[in-house]
């Protein structure tokens, strides 16, 4: 008896957790199966909107925060979606009874089975259209033979649907010093929300900002506040214009090498930067 009403129960939270548009929607109307409130020992979330999506990411480890950035980065990305759900269960529960595999449960051994998640659906732009591609998030020193079925579980469900781009990242995997330079200026990507910064502020003074970046060989902090001072802005500013120009690609630098404030700011002659893209 107490199995079937653990049934029933994960039956009813599947079926309001779909009628609340969880794991529906594209883009900005995008749910996540999970957020961190269900997870709240162990989640995280991006402090703001997505640069892909424009909504809040919700994330089971911090590994996936910073895999997030690598996607935000790449243009040829149009979409992200965390934790999709594998739907219907009944599909996957076929697939591990195929494989003779122990299906994922809500608390790892005794407990209802759980829908099972994929840290990331990804679509991507390609020459030839639109591609979805799945990608799952593991430390290195968390793969076992029982993550590894797991794994396996959700592949072939994909197979079953024709994606066939499945692959498994692990930490080893990321670029470490492109991920530091991300988290450092991640936030600045939109003005929205920075107060006395605007648009018109950023196109006066960043040609200012750029001849004493390349010019002057000062710290970017102690050249920020300099500059602060010579525009009359609040403290802050400029160091937020120069991540705003360097976020949304203006000004570009080597971003595997790790931005130190404390030191000059190597930028890319804005030239030599138009002559590549008309090229």
């Amino acid at each position: 008896m107490a199995k079937r009403k653990r049934q029933n129960s994960t039956e009813e939270k599947i079926k309001k957790w779909i009628a609340d548009g969880r794991g529906l929607g594209e883009g900005k109307d995008y749910k996540p199966w999970l957020n961190i409130q269900d997870v709240a020992s162990n989640g995280y979330a991006t402090r703001e909107k997505g640069w892909k999506t424009d909504r809040i990411h919700h994330f089971l480890s911090d590994l996936e925060l910073k895999y997030l950035y690598t996607l935000d980065w790449c243009p040829y990305v149009e979409d992200i979606r965390e934790q999709y759900p594998l739907l219907p269960l009944q599909k996957t529960l076929s697939i591990a009874e195929e494989f003779g595999i122990e299906h994922p449960r809500e608390d790892g051994t005794h407990g209802s089975y759980k829908v099972i998640t994929s840290d990331f659906f990804i679509v991507l732009r390609t020459n030839k259209g639109l591609k979805t591609c799945i990608r799952t998030i593991k430390p290195v020193n968390h793969l076992d033979t029982r993550e590894l079925e797991k794994f396996d579980i959700e592949k072939k469900f994909y197979q079953d649907l024709g994606i066939e781009d499945w692959k498994l990242v692990t930490d080893v995997d990321l670029p470490h010093n492109f991920i530091q330079n991300m988290d450092w200026f991640y936030d600045c990507k939109f003005i929205d929300n920075r107060p006395n910064i605007s648009s018109e502020l950023i196109s006066s003074v960043s040609p200012i900002l750029y001849n004493a970046v390349k010019t002057e060989g000062l710290g970017l902090s102690t050249l920020a506040i300099k500059y602060d001072d010579v525009f009359g802005l609040e403290k802050g500013s400029c160091l937020f214009i120069v991540k705003y120009l360097l976020a949304n690609k203006i000004w570009e630098t080597d971003m595997n090498n790790i931005i130190n404030p404390s030191l000059p700011l190597q930028v890319y002659d804005l030239e030599v930067k138009t002559n590549k893209l008309q090229g």
